[in-house]
This record gives structure tokens, C-alpha cells and sequence, in this order.
């Protein structure tokens, strides 16, 4: 297992004997790719997009595809050892992890992209077998010529949340704190105004976040 190696940058350098690729529409992909990246013989996993090769002048962003102003996919590239883990098992891992639901729009859908016929075969398998164990709601797709990796706030999410909202939470109570126990300055802003600032604080950090962090990049996969 490797669930530390959650990061935005594909692993180039390593040998295609030790090193392969699977992606995956599970619905949001924020939590289900934390939790595939903690499982056995995973190398990495890398948020983004795919599932629509059309012809674009511009590189489309978090905005755009859950808008629904293409057909892309949220989708989750999953980097891998084949020497511990096989393409099956990583069926199982995405039976386990999908949240897509059959009402979902095409940018949230169950989608196992195939990058040739052993794939394919595969995962028509799983899901007319072993996946309705698990209650799948998924298709089968070909593998689109272009992964989109998401902006970069969308990576690693859910263990950057972990760390801030203890924080926020330890911050205000530290300033209730402080006010409750007569600590707070009279020469100061009020203890209301400080914890308005922490709020406010935070709301603006998230908007500036996802406003300044837009950057979208290609990889071109190429189908085996």
C-alpha cells in the first residue's frame, strides 16, 4: 500500500513492468480516489477528466465539465504495480469505491475506461458478475486519447480537509477561550469581531483558492 503517494504528478519514470494505468468514473472523484490510493499495489492516484476527445481551443476547467458544457467525465487515474496488484483486482477496488448512481448527469456517471480488449472483456465481466454484488451502477467505455489533470485544489482534497477543519474548529475555540476566561484585550477588536474574522477568513482562502488555482493540464494516453 502506498497511501502517502497521493499527488497530482503522473509517474513517468517508472518501468512499464512496474508501472501501469487504469481510470475510472466513480461519481465525485474526491473521496473515491483517496480511498483507492490506500489500497494494496496502488502507486498513485490523480484526479481529473476524460472521456471526450472533442476538438477544443481551450483546455476545459473544473467549471466547464461539471457545468455540463462538455461530455467529459470526472475520472480517476490509477497508477499501479501489475507485479502486485492485477487489473481485476482494481475492478474490485472500484466496485468497492464507486458512488455513481444511475440518475447521475454524464460528468458524475460509473464509467471503467478500457484501454484495449483484455480491459474490455474484464470489465464486462465484473460488471455482469462480481459487480452486482456490489450494487455497481457503471458502463464501459474506450479510453479517451486525453486525461485532463483537475485543477490542483481537487487533489489530495479530502487529507487537506482533514488538517484544515481541526484547525479552524482549534482556532475558534481558542478565541472562546480566551473570551471566557477574561484574556481578550479590551483594547482589541471584540471576541465576536475576531471569530467573524476567522470565518470570514476562511470562506475568502477557499474562493481565492479555487480562483487563482485554475490551472488544467493535458496527458495524452495512449491505448495499449
Amino acid at each position: 500500500s502506498c497511501g502517502s503517494c497521493f499527488s497530482s504528478t503522473p509517474s513517468n519514470s517508472m518501468s512499464s513492468t512496474t508501472h501501469k494505468v487504469a481510470h475510472f468514473g466513480a461519481g465525485c472523484f474526491w473521496a473515491p480516489a483517496e480511498q483507492i490510493n490506500s489500497k494494496t499495489g496502488i502507486l498513485n492516484t490523480i484526479v481529473g477528466y476524460c472521456g471526450d476527445d472533442t476538438q477544443r481551443k481551450n483546455i476545459p476547467d473544473y467549471d466547464k465539465v461539471c457545468g455540463g458544457y462538455t461530455k467529459l467525465v470526472e475520472a480517476i487515474r490509477v497508477e499501479y504495480d501489475p507485479n502486485i496488484v492485477t487489473y481485476e483486482d482494481l475492478l474490485q477496488y472500484f466496485g468497492e469505491v464507486n458512488t455513481a448512481e444511475i440518475r447521475n448527469k454524464r460528468q458524475y456517471k460509473g464509467i471503467i475506461f478500457t484501454a484495449n480488449l483484455k480491459e474490455e472483456d474484464a470489465a464486462s465481466n465484473f460488471l455482469s458478475k462480481d459487480g452486482q454484488g456490489y450494487g455497481v451502477v457503471a458502463e464501459v467505455e474506450p479510453m479517451s486519447r486525453t486525461f485532463y489533470v483537475a485543477e490542483n485544489y481537487h487533489q489530495n482534497y479530502w487529507t487537506k480537509w482533514k488538517i484544515r477543519i481541526p484547525s479552524f474548529f482549534v482556532a475558534l475555540t481558542a478565541l472562546s477561550y480566551i473570551g471566557d476566561n477574561g484574556y481578550w484585550p479590551e483594547s482589541f477588536v471584540s471576541e465576536q469581531t475576531a471569530s467573524n474574522i476567522v470565518c470570514y477568513g476562511c470562506i475568502l482562502f477557499l474562493l481565492l483558492e479555487r480562483r487563482l488555482d485554475k490551472s488544467v493540464r493535458e496527458i495524452i494516453y495512449e491505448n495499449e
